[in-house]
């Protein structure tokens, strides 16, 4: 059976092999997960290799594992959506392909609105301010003098956004509708500094666009 002395010099290594496992891992829980057990190894060869446990190294590693498990637990909490208010659920029910952190992220680049009249969102030939999403509420949608029949669940402006041109119909959404409204510049913005938001951005528009398309041909 190993002894104390055998096994106490083996935990550097064991440490150090858990540590380079770590960087292998892209998936930020395994990443963190392993880097712990390395700061565990270190910190009981450290308490157990002198007469006296080597405190300085021991402080310098405990952050290391605090500043870990808090990180796993942030990530933890994002991938999650127990923090989603009622119609944060909804939306977030509406958008296919887009994971709950990415849709926080989307969230902080916009603002719920309840249409306090009927509320014109686009004008047909014109550049809307704004991208929307019509969660609740009656749609009307004219398009070269024509009424195209939807429901709400849909976004607003988004061919405009993703071509950058003028807007392709009249939209006007009836009293207490509710939608979710990103203004141009600061969504084009959130895409620009996040490759992961942008790509989810996208997905999530096309498919949008591909049931309009179904829709009306």
């Amino acid at each position: 059976m190993p002894t104390m002395e055998f096994i106490l010099p083996q935990l550097v290594h064991v440490g150090a092999i858990l540590y380079l496992i770590c960087f292998l891992f892209r998936d930020q829980i395994l990443l963190r997960t392993f880097a712990i057990a390395g700061d565990l190894a270190y910190v009981t060869y450290y308490f157990n290799v002198a007469d006296q446990p080597l405190w300085g190294a021991i402080l310098w590693n405990i952050p290391n594992v605090g500043i870990n498990l808090y990180m796993i637990a942030a990530i933890l909490r994002d991938r999650g959506t127990s923090s989603f208010s009622a119609n944060e659920l909804k939306l977030y029910g509406k958008l296919p392909s887009i994971d709950p952190g990415n849709f926080r992220k989307l969230l902080r680049a916009g603002r719920w609105v309840t249409a306090s009249s009927d509320t014109i969102l686009t004008k047909e030939g014109e550049m809307p301010d704004d991208i929307y999403f019509v969660l609740e509420g009656d749609v009307d949608i004219q398009k070269g003098g024509r009424k195209i029949d939807v429901s709400p669940g849909l976004f607003i402006g988004e061919i405009a956004f993703l071509t950058n041109k003028p807007a392709t119909a009249t939209v006007t959404v009836a009293k207490d509708a509710l939608y979710y409204a990103w203004p141009r510049g600061a969504l084009q913005l959130a895409r620009e500094k996040d490759n992961d938001l942008a790509g989810a951005i996208g997905t999530v528009l096309n498919i949008d666009l591909a049931g309009k398309l179904a829709r009306t041909s």
